[in-house]
């Protein structure tokens, strides 16, 4: 029994009455594009008099490529080889570095353990009517208590960045939080505790001051802090009564475990309600962006939307949840398509629609924009393919004809008449990003063979005539390959790859080469559809 409690992370038990906060759920529905909408259907049936793309630019030559040798993971160059383009070449043979192991729980998101919902009964006291508070204890929690002040400051922290007001401490609500926490660590002693009823009967609401119009119980047994707050954050039903914008209150009792065994562990008791009078006067932070640059995004089987923030290069298990109906998304980009400043969501879905939704300045995602149809054959990259363009553009390859071809947007809400840039791409998996760090877009491709080959961009809508270069091999192992900028906040490029085994790394390019290798994501992202 020890041993299973002492992988435990928390419990929850989450009570609302009245008013309580709930994540928003906005539908992707599709609209039809307004009187100011331009687009263009990327149907190569509905282009005339097409214009013929100059030779040698980017015009990949499609030729067999041989079985290669499989390689797990990819192995960029450090330096690019000259090739022609875009002939197969075989992956290296030795095999690619180790990934780093990494501490934090998988991702997408830690869940450890089922949370029971209150179910409510005769006998509770109905809100607003005072009720008896726990006797003060001799070693009663205070704001002064090295450990329960930093649960507090860790809590408010994760709450500040979500958008939440900060929590007040209440010393009338930690004394009660405080003899639960004892209560708990005796029945560890005796070795009493039942792991499926951790909570009071009434989820501690009999502890709380008259007035409150909602409240939750939540309960952790692990070692330091930051530990504690951590899993919390890590399991969807704790994470949502921390982060509820509803709770103005707290109160959090401590107790180390004095049990041998269990490692200096701490039984961690918190209980949150919510006040009118307190929620009128509560401090609200600036509205977080729904993402920034280098963030991924991710659509769950259920059609979720969550947003990963940059962890710098570390574990990507911390999200945040925008909205539901993103089922039958093909394609995300994370871009600031109207260039004001904040990321906005470009999707293009299994219908062919291909929409916009901008992040708006109250954190909030704006109604879908359909600004085109038809992109079901399409292959997308949105990004300032032109220097001299001030909205970002995009890239799309047609799956059937193999041809590559640019729409510029001239309002960053809808597209001017198209140029086809490149035939041959059919076989070929592209990615841009600006990969010598010229300031000009270049387009990544892996070849039938692993191969990788840059194709430079030359700022004015077309490709370098040059000799195509490798510089990767090996890269046929990713199921996802994408363009990320800023990902460890240097404002350089990488790229986001997801290997078979559901594993996401981070390839960050130094001006020409390929950086140190990161994994930032450990198993659990085979099932998701990623953008960045």
């Amino acid at each position: 029994m020890r041993n299973t409690l002492r992988r435990i992370a928390a419990l929850s038990l989450t009570a609302t009455l009245l008013s309580a906060g709930v994540g928003p759920v906005a539908a992707a529905r599709s609209v039809s594009p307004g009187s100011m909408v331009q687009w263009q259907t990327p149907s190569p049936t509905t282009e005339s008099a097409m214009p013929e793309a100059p030779k040698n630019l980017g015009e990949p030559v499609p030729k067999p490529a041989p079985t290669p040798e499989l390689v797990p993971t990819p192995t960029p160059s450090s330096s690019a080889s000259t090739a022609p383009a875009p002939t197969a070449t075989k992956p290296a043979p030795s095999a690619p570095s180790a990934p780093s192991a990494t501490a934090k729980p998988a991702v997408p998101a830690p869940v450890p353990a089922t949370a029971k919902p209150v179910t409510p009964g005769p006998g509770k006291p109905p809100v607003g009517v005072r009720t008896p508070l726990a006797q003060p204890l001799a070693d009663a929690a205070t704001a002064s208590n090295p450990y329960t002040a930093q649960v507090l400051v860790l809590a408010n922290k994760y709450r500040a960045a979500n958008g939440a007001g900060p929590l007040v401490w209440n010393k009338n609500i930690s004394t009660g939080s405080q003899q639960w926490a004892t209560t708990l660590n005796t029945r560890i002693n005796k070795g009493s505790l039942d792991i499926n009823n951790l909570h009071r009967a009434d989820a501690g609401r009999s502890i709380l001051p008259a007035g409150a119009d909602m409240y939750s119980e939540i309960i952790g047994i692990n070692g330091s802090a930051q530990q504690i707050v951590d899993w919390w954050m890590g399991s969807p039903s704790h994470r949502a009564a921390l982060l509820n914008k509803q709770a103005t209150d707290i109160g959090i009792g401590q107790v180390k475990i004095s049990m041998a065994g269990w490692n200096g562990s701490s039984v961690v008791v918190a209980n949150l309600a919510g006040y009118a009078s307190s929620r009128a006067v509560q401090p609200q932070p600036a509205p977080v962006p729904v993402a920034t640059a280098g963030d991924v995004a991710a659509v769950d089987q259920a059609g979720n939307l969550f947003i990963y923030g940059s962890a710098k290069g570390g574990d990507l298990w911390q999200r945040r949840f925008i909205s539901g109906g993103w089922s039958g998304v093909q394609q995300l980009e994370i871009v600031d398509f109207n260039s004001d400043g904040r990321q906005d969501i470009v999707a293009k879905w299994s219908s062919g629609h291909l929409t916009v939704r901008y992040g708006q300045a109250n954190g909030t995602l704006s109604t879908p924009l359909q600004i085109g149809k038809g992109w079901g054959s399409f292959d997308i990259m949105v990004i300032k393919w032109r220097t001299s363009d001030k909205f970002p553009a995009v890239v799309a390859k047609s799956r059937v004809t193999g041809e590559l071809f640019l729409y510029p947007s001239p309002n960053g809400r809808g597209f001017s008449v198209r140029t086809r840039i490149g035939t041959g791409w059919g076989s070929l998996n592209v990615l841009a990003a600006d990969f010598d760090g010229d300031g000009r877009s270049d387009v990544l491709a892996r070849n039938t063979a692993g191969a990788l080959l840059l194709y430079r961009g030359n700022g004015g809508g077309g490709f370098i005539d040059e000799p195509r270069k490798v510089i990767g091999s090996g890269w046929n192992g990713m199921t996802h390959l994408s363009g990320i900028n800023n990902h460890l906040g240097t404002h350089q490029w990488g790229i986001l790859a997801r290997d078979r085994a559901g594993n996401l790394h981070h390839y960050p390019m130094l001006k020409g080469r390929f950086g140190v290798q990161s994994r930032i994501g450990s198993g659990g992202w085979g099932p998701l559809q990623l953008g960045s």
